[in-house]
């Protein structure tokens, strides 16, 4: 691979290819010599539906096409309206190249970029790419109920991180969806009781996939406290210096993951103010499927000598179950931990914050 004209890497076919569906495992598959590659285009920002048959009123199959897709066309046919007809070569089913009064919806993939000694050529530089390409070769040696940790954008070119990602369809619908706020507020930041090192809980979405981008709390010291009335700093007391945090995630149920430390997987880090609202944004966002147990956890900084004087704040104990929802997605309450892999076993907490999160596309 020359990579941005500035390096020359190999890597095995395989790792390139471990995505399944993305862009980038279509272009480096060799499936190009087998079948015809196209891409979906998505010029509208809406997901495409994979018919039953080749017709725009053909049954869907429940099978979508996100912008930037590429996929395999076992065969293509010309129907009655003129429309050219695609048949996915996985066997998923039919999409048209392209739509009345809406435009070009697919169209064939170019010839792969090769440089002058034959090399393919990855047009983006190596600050961005190469941490893909380790994310890749780990991805390829992931283990069943150990997934990889997602790779991380440097800070100072997140946006052509995420921008590639999409390019390659790693990423497909990443910033073009809805984006909506989950308000798990059952009281103010000035008033949480509660507050220790960490706090775990389950993220579940009801209907539809969902990417979670961001969420909001807030931090409480007994400093703060002390020189607070009604729970906010006084005029001339200093605000305590904030809380550092990082933010875990895991999948399957909270149960099974309490006390299993590599299960864990960062994906954001921040500081929480005291009794003060505070973002923590990820790394890259985070995919939550219906069915699937989704586990968030908001570790602190807090030395073992400073256990109770600071932490992440919480609601009082409350009844297992939903502390927080919507249409979408459902908070579920949890447990604090007093070490990173210390959980309480008694009572459940609810998260108090602000859960932000991107609707998967519409769907043609």
């Amino acid at each position: 691979l020359n990579v941005g004209g500035e390096r020359v890497v190999q890597r095995r076919r395989s790792t390139l290819c471990a995505l399944k569906g993305s862009f980038l495992a279509s272009r480096f598959s060799g499936a190009s010599k087998r079948g015809l590659g196209w891409r979906y285009r998505g010029d509208d920002n809406f997901a495409l539906s994979v018919r039953t048959a080749p017709s725009l009123t053909g049954e869907k199959t429940g099978n979508t096409l996100a912008p930037g897709d590429a996929f395999q066309v076992a065969e293509e046919q010309r129907g009655p309206d003129g429309i050219l007809y695609l048949k996915l070569a996985d066997g998923r089913g039919w999409v048209f190249e392209r739509k009345p009064g809406v435009g070009v919806m697919c169209e064939r993939v170019k010839e792969q970029d090769l440089d002058r000694e034959g090399r393919h050529f990855v047009n983006y530089s190596p600050t961005i790419f190469l941490p893909l390409l380790d994310y890749l070769g780990m991805k390829e040696l992931e283990v069943k109920g150990h997934p990889v940790p997602p790779p991380k954008a440097p800070e100072h070119m997140r946006d052509e991180f995420d921008a590639m990602l999409r390019d390659f369809g790693i990423l497909p619908s990443m910033g073009i969806g809805e984006s909506r706020l989950l308000l798990a507020m059952a009281m103010p930041y000035s008033a949480v009781p509660w507050w220790a090192y960490g706090l775990a809980f389950e993220v579940r979405t009801k209907r539809r996939p969902i990417l979670l981008t961001a969420l909001e709390t807030c931090g409480v010291t007994r400093e703060g406290d002390e020189v607070s009335e009604g729970g906010s700093p006084t005029a001339t007391a200093p605000a305590p210096p904030p809380v550092l945090c990082t933010l875990h995630v895991a999948e399957g149920p909270l149960r099974e993951r309490l006390g299993q430390r590599s299960a864990w997987i960062e994906v954001g880090r921040g500081t929480l103010a005291h009794r003060t609202g505070s973002r923590i944004v990820l790394a890259n966002s985070i995919m939550i499927k219906p069915a699937v147990a989704t586990c968030l956890y908001i570790a602190t900084a807090v030395p073992a000598g400073d256990l109770g004087r600071s932490g992440v704040a919480f609601g009082a104990p409350t009844p297992a179950g939903v502390s927080a929802e919507d249409g979408d997605v459902a908070v579920m309450t949890g447990h604090f931990s007093t070490r990173f892999d210390d959980f309480s076993d008694g009572g459940w907490y609810p998260f108090i914050g602000k859960i932000e999160y991107t609707l998967p596309l519409s769907q043609e």
